[in-house]
């Protein structure tokens, strides 16, 4: 038996090992549940938080472990292919073509035609979701408050800024540009993915056409993994730009183009991120940190300096322009950190069983595990397909693809989990697809000149019209739809029974300057136009008791609270989880009426 046969069959066998006990271990890791004094899924079932995050990464790190041990014993050059990976660049440059730049111009404008052939959305309110993406920003716009005025959970752009920017933009307040937002956002994000695609090729070890072939195919898969649809859960989100932003920068890092500027961008991300949401945002800081690391590594002490130096000076810059609102942007973000997962934490389902959503995160873990070790295979494959630099631009996908399941740690429904799988698909769809065409090349640049030109003018048109839908009337009279759609009226967008509570409540408010709610429907801020008269104006995320105790609070001379609403099942009753407030207002509110779902509470006299 050869030495290479041999080291397959082990290393086989080692990695088959390793996931039998990382399975094992996942049911032994059990941490005893510290009780932080927060009602939820976690502490119903005594469950806490570290178990998730530790059996995980456990799960994953022991396979990776067993491969590199494996490598090291039948490998003797083991470190210096290390080395040899970290400190050499291989780029291989990218000759320019008119077909190739119309490749990408094309796409772009089949993009573009799409997102103007959109039907705008017009489904009834999420007064949930929606509300987040309302109420805060309805808040900051009558006293410009951030932070300080609102308990922000998900991030500062997404809750508050977003909306707020545009009904500033077109000077009006509506559900209809609040939504037109995530629109944007979704064009954007598609527009970003085209433009990694492309960027890959700049690492590729073929033709000029052979590029085309493989950013016109990643492209299309990748334009897949989201929709424009409000109501489907997408394998991928939106709220990933600063991650496909963060990667591009990479890439062009890696390029070494511009690496000043290259540099600065990376580290505004530091903040940018945060600002956009605090879980990507953490993500974002652990991958630029990352990129720190590779920085050192390679012996480029000059860039990782620099790269630091960057990131100070941003954050320093952020807390110049905040003022006040820093030490709350500060505090809230390590509070979020802290509890939001014992908020509203589901435990995480035990992989290879009937549990709910096992498959799907089963299927995902196993997906984010092959491609490190695909990742890491690479370093010690001295083939020539692969580009070192590129090897580089693929583990650092595969970091990405470990680094994002952390979303799913935090919240393990089935949605959630979905959400986690486009970035593994992402790093399949580029190594596959590449390794494929760079096995066929041969084939296709045999093709004559004129072959090749006329079938990239007819196969990039019958891709995109396969998969991009197009509207002219709708483009053409984008405008019109527009106007009207931005100008629409809440009530447009409302259920029977919420427009009844909006309008029956009116009266009783009309002369209130806040008002609080204890429920779930945090969309009836905006919709009465009435600020929250505490920050917490999510009253779900307020299950801690110290939070709980600071709305109490902050409740001062409130003199209305609105009570219970359809969504007040979720996870707990919010009467069971909020029960310090529940004790509060039954002492010192009294029920007015009852609208339907919803209770209306006075205070007391």
């Amino acid at each position: 038996m050869n030495k290479n046969l041999k080291e397959k069959i082990v290393l086989t066998f080692s990695i088959l090992l390793s996931f039998l006990i990382s399975t094992i271990l996942w049911r032994l890791i059990n941490f005893p549940f510290q009780d932080p004094e927060i009602i939820g899924n976690y502490s119903l079932n005594n469950h806490d938080h570290k178990n998730d995050v530790t059996r995980y990464i456990v799960f994953v790190i022991l396979p990776l472990l067993t491969f590199i041990i494996v490598k090291f014993f039948f490998n003797k050059n083991f470190f210096t292919q290390i080395s040899f990976f970290f400190k050499n660049d291989q780029n291989v440059n990218r000759s320019e073509n008119s077909t190739y730049l119309a490749s990408l111009f094309i796409i772009f404008l089949f993009l573009l035609f799409n997102f103007l052939s959109l039907e705008f959305p017009i489904q009834k309110i999420d007064t949930f979701h929606e509300g987040q993406t309302l109420s805060s920003a309805y808040k900051s716009l009558i006293d410009n408050s951030l932070w300080s005025g609102s308990y922000v959970t998900v991030g500062i752009f997404y809750e508050t800024l977003s909306s707020k920017f545009i009904w500033q933009i077109f000077d009006n307040v509506s559900i209809g540009l609040a939504r037109y937002t995530e629109l944007i956002y979704i064009f954007l994000f598609k527009i970003l993915l085209v433009y990694f695609s492309f960027s890959l090729t700049y690492f590729l070890k073929i033709s000029t056409f052979n590029k085309n072939i493989f950013f016109i195919v990643n492209s299309l898969i990748l334009l897949n993994l989201i929709d424009y649809n409000k109501d489907s859960v997408d394998l991928l989100s939106y709220r990933e730009i600063p991650i496909i932003f963060l990667l591009i920068l990479f890439i062009f890092l890696v390029r070494k183009v511009q690496l000043n500027l290259i540099l600065f961008s990376i580290a505004s991300l530091s903040i940018l991120s945060l600002m956009w949401g605090v879980d990507r945002g953490l993500i974002c800081n652990l991958l630029i940190i990352t990129i720190i690391l590779f920085l050192l590594i390679k012996n480029d002490y000059r860039s990782g300096v620099k790269l630091v130096f960057f990131v100070i000076f941003f954050w320093l810059s952020l807390y110049f322009i905040l003022g006040h609102e820093f030490n709350f942007f500060i505090n809230n973000t390590i509070s979020v950190y802290k509890e939001m997962s014992y908020v509203h934490g589901f435990v995480h389902p035990i992989p290879f069983t009937n549990e709910p959503n096992s498959a799907r995160a089963t299927k995902t873990i196993l997906l984010i595990t092959f491609c490190l070790l695909v990742s890491i295979n690479l370093i010690f494959r001295s083939n020539t397909n692969f580009s070192n630099s590129f090897k580089h631009v693929i583990l650092f996908i595969a970091l990405i693809c470990f680094g994002s399941y952390l979303y799913a740690l935090g919240r393990s429904d089935g949605g959630h989990i979905k959400g986690t799988l486009g970035f593994p698909l992402i790093f399949i769809s580029i190594y596959f697809s590449y390794s494929f065409i760079f096995k066929f090349s041969e084939f296709f640049d045999n093709l004559k000149d004129k072959s090749k030109n006329i079938l990239l003018i007819f196969i990039v048109p019958i891709f995109l019209f396969s998969f991009i839908s197009f509207n002219i009337n709708n483009i053409l009279n984008y405008k019109d739809r527009f106007k009207l759609y931005s100008n629409l009226k809440d009530s447009f967008f409302l259920s029977q029974d919420e427009s009844k509570l909006v309008d029956m409540i009116k009266p009783t408010i009309q002369n209130k300057d806040c008002i609080q709610l204890f429920s779930n429907d945090v969309a009836f801020y905006y919709l009465l136009k009435k600020k929250s008269c505490t920050k917490f104006y999510l009253a779900w995320s307020v299950s801690p008791l110290n939070k709980q105790q600071k709305l109490i609070n902050e409740l001062g001379e409130t003199e209305i609270i609105i009570s219970g609403g359809p969504k007040d099942w979720w996870d707990v009753p919010l009467s069971q989880k909020l029960f310090l407030i529940t004790e509060f207002v039954n002492k010192n509110y009294y029920k007015q009426e009852k609208i339907i779902h919803w209770d209306i509470f006075l205070k007391n006299k």
